[in-house]
C-alpha cells in the first residue's frame, strides 16, 4: 500500500547541499547494482536498528560487508542512501497499491470488505519495520526531485483509488478524485500513527480497523458532497445527507 508525505517541505539549498542527497553514480553493471542492493539492505537493517541519527556510513558499510570507500562511491552521505531507501520505498509501495486495485476489482468485493482489505494492507506495511517507517516518512530529507516523484505517485494513487470507487453504486461522494484523495490520506495517517505509537488503554488492533473502515464507509456512502460552508455551532445539519 501506498505511503504519502507530499506536506513535508522539500529540501532546497545550495547546489553542494543537493549534492549530498543524491547518489553520485548509478549502477550500470551487474555487480555494481549487487553491491548497491547490498548497501541499502544494510541500510534498512542499521536504520532500524539505532535509527536515523545513529545510522552512520560506517555501520551500513560494516553490515553490507563493503569497505567505507566502496559505499562512498555510490553514495555521498548517509542522508544519500536514506533517500535511496525513500524512492525506493515509493516505488514498491506503488506497485502494490495498483495490485490491489486489480485484485478488487477481480474479486468483486463489497464496499466495506474492500476498504477493510486496504486498511489491513497500510496496516501490514506500517507494523513490518515500525521504526524504519517512521525515519523515511517523518526524518529522511526530501530532495526537491524525490518530491515532485511523489506527489506524481500521490496523483496515480488518488486516481487509481477515485477508479476502484466507480466501482461501487453505493459511494455518493462526489467529485470521487477527492474522496479517493481522503480516504488514502485518512488511512496513511491514522494507521501511521496507530502502528508507531499503539496504546491498548484507548483502542486495540481489531477495534482500530473496524473503527476505520466504519468511519470511511459512512464517509464515501453519504449522499452529495460538502460545500465548505461553516456550520453552526449550535446544530449541524451539513449539505450532505447520510442514513
Amino acid at each position: 500500500m501506498i505511503q504519502f508525505m507530499s506536506t513535508r517541505i522539500s529540501a532546497r539549498g545550495p547546489n553542494r547541499v543537493r549534492k549530498r542527497l543524491e547518489p553520485r553514480k548509478r549502477p550500470v553493471q551487474r555487480r555494481s547494482q549487487v553491491t548497491v542492493d547490498q548497501i541499502l539492505t544494510a541500510a534498512a537493517q542499521v536504520f532500524e536498528t539505532f535509527g536515523y541519527a545513529g545510522g552512520t556510513t560506517n555501520r551500513i558499510a560494516e553490515q553490507a560487508g563493503v569497505s567505507v570507500g566502496t559505499l562512498y562511491q555510490y553514495f555521498p552521505s548517509k542522508e544519500a542512501v536514506a533517500v535511496a531507501l525513500l524512492e525506493g520505498h515509493i516505488r514498491e509501495t506503488n506497485r502494490k497499491l495498483h495490485e490491489w486495485v486489480g485484485h478488487m476489482v477481480s474479486k468483486r468485493h463489497g464496499l466495506r470488505e474492500a476498504i477493510d482489505d486496504y486498511v489491513r494492507g497500510v496496516m501490514e506495511v506500517h507494523e513490518a519495520r515500525p521504526r524504519l517507517q517512521h525515519m523515511l516518512l517523518e526524518e529522511t530529507p526530501l530532495p526537491e526531485r524525490l518530491h515532485q516523484v511523489l506527489l506524481s505517485a500521490e496523483h496515480e494513487a488518488i486516481e487509481a483509488m477515485a477508479g476502484l470507487l466507480r466501482l461501487f453504486p453505493e459511494v455518493h461522494r462526489d467529485p470521487l478524485g477527492r474522496a479517493g484523495y481522503f480516504v488514502i490520506h485518512a488511512v496513511e495517517s491514522l494507521t501511521h500513527r496507530f502502528a508507531a505509537h499503539p496504546d491498548e488503554r484507548i483502542v486495540g488492533k481489531t477495534d482500530f480497523v473496524a473503527e476505520l473502515v466504519t468511519m470511511l464507509e459512512a464517509y464515501l456512502t453519504c449522499s452529495g458532497s460538502a460545500k465548505g460552508e461553516r456550520s453552526s455551532p449550535r446544530s449541524f445539519s451539513g449539505s450532505a445527507q447520510c442514513s
